[in-house]
């Protein structure tokens, strides 16, 4: 696990291209370089038009043109090389990667010539479109990997709290556009994985920028709600068992609903055992998809166009045996992890995929931002 890390740790030291939201396209609705740009992933061009225009959607399959725009890419490479880079630093105490994290913290969030504007108003646009829509407020829920990296870094000589300082200023923005914003009021409204990742977002900042009792009071109502309105009492998660691919959302938001009782439980409350006023819980969610996990995916009455991958899943499994002790956990991980590990290799995850180091978070100072990404 440690060589691992370091080796993705110097990586991200050694790369050095400029990740800074520069790039525009014919595509953009914008003049101004520094804002982020999206392209919608289930939005297609109308065969029944000579443009293409209006683009129609196309659920759960993913439009290859997305990745003309290189801004998403870019940003979630970002957020993934400052985790190696903290994680890097915290093991190894090499002070190289501290640098490297000031040096990209500065270029994207602090210098005016190179730092993305404090919004998503442009994420996940459909071309022919004036604006973004609010599924681009997703775009940016892994900050949580930078905002729990870097306590890791402060106690290098290297840290630059100046640039901490700044971060901390743009996260206070974007915060108040996440929250007053047409897009981001409409996101957090969503019952779905949208306005779960929404409220873990929301929780981490506010945390990280000090206002601790708006944390938690915002993590309670969210724990309540998702939980309410988006498991059933059996353990299935409606909103996501209609989507096409229904066995990935389903993962999908069980990753954001782990994020969410960690962050509650951090912040004083019992998010792991919260039950609901039908008595569903985060552990009844994880069970229901347990049987179908192991039959693979037998009896799964919901459409799913791509399969029953187990990777994501074997991840919640291990952590929800260190949660709730449940052996049924350890005798399914020993059964699904041959198939994860085959697709670890097929996807080129890498050693990290098999989330020792989440093991090790969670059983340590019980945190797991490491974890799910």
């Amino acid at each position: 696990m440690l060589y691992d890390l370091v080796r993705k740790a110097d990586l991200a030291v050694a790369n050095t291209s400029v990740y800074s939201v520069t790039l525009k396209t014919q595509f953009a609705p914008s003049n101004d370089p520094h804002d982020y740009l999206s392209l919608a992933r289930y939005f297609w061009p109308n065969p029944n038009t000579k443009d293409g225009m209006p683009y129609i959607k196309r659920d759960g399959y993913s439009n290859p043109e997305i990745r003309t725009v290189e801004d998403y890419a870019l940003l979630r490479k970002l957020m993934m090389e400052i985790q190696h880079l903290g994680f890097g630093y915290f093991f190894t105490k090499n002070d190289t990667y501290v640098k490297k994290v000031i040096h990209r913290l500065n270029e994207w969030f602090v210098d005016p010539k190179t730092k993305m504007n404090p919004n998503l108003k442009y994420g996940s646009l459909i071309k022919g479109s004036k604006l973004g829509r609010r599924t681009g407020v997703l775009d940016f829920h892994p900050i949580y990997q930078i905002i729990q990296s870097i306590p890791l870094m402060r106690s290098s000589k290297f840290w630059d709290h100046n640039i901490e300082l700044k971060f901390k200023k743009w996260l206070t923005i974007y915060y108040d556009w996440l929250k007053n914003s047409e897009h981001g009021n409409s996101e957090h409204k969503a019952y779905n994985n949208h306005g779960t990742f929404y409220d873990v977002q929301a929780i981490y900042i506010l945390e990280y920028i000090g206002q601790v009792k708006e944390a938690k009071d915002f993590a309670q109502k969210a724990l309540k709600n998702r939980v309410n309105t988006g498991i059933l009492t059996d353990g299935q998660q409606p909103h996501e068992t209609k989507r096409p691919t229904s066995w990935f959302y389903s993962t999908f938001n069980l990753h954001a609903l782990f994020l969410l009782a960690e962050r509650a439980t951090h912040l004083g409350l019992d998010g792991w055992n919260y039950r609901g006023k039908n008595n569903q819980s985060i552990k009844t969610a994880v069970d229901y998809l347990l049987p179908f996990a192991l039959n693979g995916g037998e009896g799964w009455k919901f459409k799913n166009i791509n399969g029953f991958k187990m990777n994501n899943y074997v991840r919640i499994l291990e952590l929800s045996w260190i949660i709730w002790s449940d052996d049924k956990y350890l005798d399914a991980i020993e059964i699904l992890r041959p198939k994860s590990k085959a697709e670890q290799a097929s996807d080129n995850v890498g050693a990290l995929g098999e989330n020792s180091l989440c093991v090790w978070s969670l059983l340590n100072d019980r945190t797991l931002w490491p974890c799910l990404q």
